[in-house]
């Protein structure tokens, strides 16, 4: 995030943004982590210029190396006083696309309100059953063990796309060190896997870049996929 440009904006709108959503952590698709630095600053920032920050921290679980592991969620970085953030995460990341669980981290002046949203207070929220199966998953401690076994997958997933891409001559890219996608720019019409323009609200923007998603293919796939566009 370009948070002079964020708050550039937010001086020229006198008070107009009232809410900032950002993928803090492995966006989708350019694979980016904010840092510890502009992670205080953009709490900062919201508390100079009155607003909330939503945090989507979707593959926050789905990390690899220490240096990322490292990152917390932005409602650490947040402060008690002044609260600002919502870290929104969710287990379907990291168990399984179908699993629609996840949960809010904030403080608790800002929680206030949400047990009284209809469907959470009537008892009738749809994923009950589900959360209480997972809650057993996490004191079990079943999750945390799989959760390594998917993240070593995966690292070995994606370093064996990066590894591909440099042999077809692909390198303008960054190699992600977690979530599911590496975003990569390639010269002339030979692309795979989706295209980037629908990955902004100007689609012609990045129309040379590639969103490849390397966790739910087989090595042969990836390999297979990323042969295709060699130069």
């Amino acid at each position: 995030m370009d948070l002079d440009a964020l708050e550039k904006h937010c001086i020229e709108q006198k008070g107009r943004v009232k809410v900032v959503y950002s993928v803090t952590i492995h966006h989708n698709p350019s694979g980016a982590t904010l840092s510890n630095a502009k992670r205080e600053r953009l709490v900062a920032l919201a508390q100079k210029y009155d607003f909330i920050i939503l945090s989507d921290e979707a593959y926050q679980l789905v990390s690899f190396g220490e240096q990322v592991e490292e990152i917390v969620p932005l409602f650490y970085h947040d402060d008690q006083n002044d609260p600002r953030v919502f870290s929104i995460g969710t287990f379907s990341k990291v168990i399984g696309p179908g699993l629609k669980v996840g949960w809010i981290q904030a403080h608790p002046s800002l929680l206030k309100k949400i047990p009284d949203i209809g469907f959470i207070d009537s008892g009738n929220n749809p994923v009950i059953f589900t959360s209480a199966i997972i809650n057993h998953f996490i004191k079990s401690g079943a999750l945390e063990q799989h959760r390594q076994f998917v993240n070593g997958e995966l690292a070995k997933k994606c370093k064996l796309m990066c590894e591909k891409l440099r042999e077809v001559g692909v390198t303008d890219f960054a190699e992600p060190r977690g979530g599911y996608f590496v975003w990569a720019k390639v010269a002339g019409d030979k692309r795979t896997g989706k295209s980037g323009e629908p990955c902004s609200i100007n689609r012609d923007k990045f129309g040379d870049m590639m969103r490849l998603c390397f966790a739910w293919l087989t090595p042969e796939k990836i390999v297979e996929g990323i042969e295709a566009i060699r130069g």
